[in-house]
């Protein structure tokens, strides 16, 4: 008898449950045996040598696998990360056995379970001020409205109040969920503009396009523009900066209850591409949005109004740009949506040399490996394109897609 071996793709329970079933697996093992499907990589940071031999010898003593720094054993290190490789029962076994022991050990249990519970969600919800999203159904698409006069790709085509607004009912009809205003160009080396001058430009279109019962967003720093857009009845305030650059904008966002998108980015955008120096680009990324969430919450803004954006082309090389788009999945572990904007940017030149008219097919390509790899909202200005693309790869997810016509060729 010739045997045969191959490799399968358990990326879902539903992928785990569907392969057992198929080789007759009686249903109560189905069960017991799902935890041990999933293989995760889990990184600890900031132990002490005696926490991370503790942590080594349970983990091995549970089958799985944890490296530590060689000078972790003599104790010849102040501090180690830890990278934790195991099954699901085999990390929750782990976060049992450390919250019995001494050293602060329990924190770091609680910390793997909160990883696995986020990483085994398989139901996330995102907030507006009165619209809800559940974002593991399918991919949202919000389209990107500059009304300025020196955006990087369509400065001053919209400028005008009647042009912003028939643009943004276009981009509704092409499957746009969310419409993305922006007053003040944030491509690298412009400058501001004062709040009195942003309000005039994004405020009247604001108004327009909530009158036709859109959904707004308002891409703004500053909590006066977002305290005047959320009175006429913006949903959603998108802050590049994270609420760090207006002291007052994580009062008006709890004050309005809308949701919040908090950015990555360093400096300002006249400097920020002077400042795409990183250590460990990911860890820095992943605890500047860690620490961004924990400051929403403690100001009183519900974990479900926020979304984290990695800050694709802020302080970011080129190459920083492609491999954040890679493991984008680290992200995961913050509990909350990835939104990823990719649309046009300077990256894609780095890669195809195509000038900004010409970067929409490797712009679909980055928007959709995002999408596979945990982006749960993508801002795009080319809508309808990418609504295809961006639905595409739900389907290959099968993320409850429905399909819109019968196969065939």
């Amino acid at each position: 008898m010739r045997f045969k071996v191959r490799s399968i793709e358990i990326q879902s329970e539903k992928d785990a449950i569907c392969e057992m079933e198929r080789i007759g697996v009686d249903p109560a093992g189905i069960r017991l045996m799902i935890p041990k499907q999933f293989h995760h990589n889990l990184k600890l940071e900031g132990l002490t040598p005696v926490q991370a031999n503790i942590i080594k010898q349970d983990m091995l003593s549970l089958g799985g696998e944890a490296a530590v720094s060689r000078g972790a054993a003599s104790c010849s290190v102040a501090a180690t990360g830890c990278i934790l490789s195991g099954t699901v029962k085999q990390l929750r076994r782990l976060a049992e056995k450390l919250g019995l022991q001494p050293y602060g050990l329990a924190e770091a249990a609680g910390e793997i379970n909160s990883s696995l519970e986020s990483l085994g969600s398989s139901r996330l919800v995102f907030k507006g001020r009165t619209r809800e999203w559940d974002l593991s159904r399918r991919t949202l698409i919000m389209g990107v409205l500059n009304v300025t006069p020196d955006s990087f790709s369509d400065g001053g085509r919209f400028f005008e109040k009647e042009k912003a607004i028939g643009r943004a009912i276009e981009m509704l009809g092409e499957g746009a969920d969310i419409i993305d205003i922006g007053g003040e160009s944030t491509r690298p080396g412009s400058a501001g503009v004062s709040p009195e001058e942003e309000k005039r430009r994004v405020i009247p279109v604001v108004e327009g396009l909530v009158g036709k019962g859109a959904v707004v967003s308002v891409d703004t720093t500053k909590a006066d523009v977002a305290e005047e857009a959320l009175k006429l009845g913006a949903e959603v305030i998108n802050d590049v900066s994270a609420m760090t650059r207006d002291a007052r904008m994580a009062g008006v966002v709890r004050i309005y209850s809308c949701g919040v998108i908090l950015m990555h980015s360093r400096g300002t955008p006249e400097t920020m591409q002077e400042m795409t120096h990183y250590g460990d680009l990911m860890a820095e990324i992943f605890d500047c949005l860690s620490e961004r969430l924990d400051y929403a919450i403690a100001s009183g803004i519900g974990p479900e109004k926020t979304v984290i954006d990695p800050g694709i082309g802020f302080a970011k090389s080129a190459a920083d740009n492609l491999e954040i788009i890679r493991r984008l999945s680290e992200f995961k572990t913050l509990g909350r949506p990835v939104c990823l904007g990719v649309s046009r940017k300077s990256f894609v030149r780095a890669v195809t040399g195509g000038r900004v008219g010409e970067r929409l097919n490797a712009t679909l390509a980055a928007a959709s490996i995002g999408v596979l790899n945990g982006a749960r909202i993508v801002r795009v200005h080319d809508v309808r394109e990418a609504k295809e693309a961006v639905s595409m790869a739900d389907a290959i997810m099968d993320t409850g897609f429905s399909f819109a016509a019968p196969e065939g060729i």
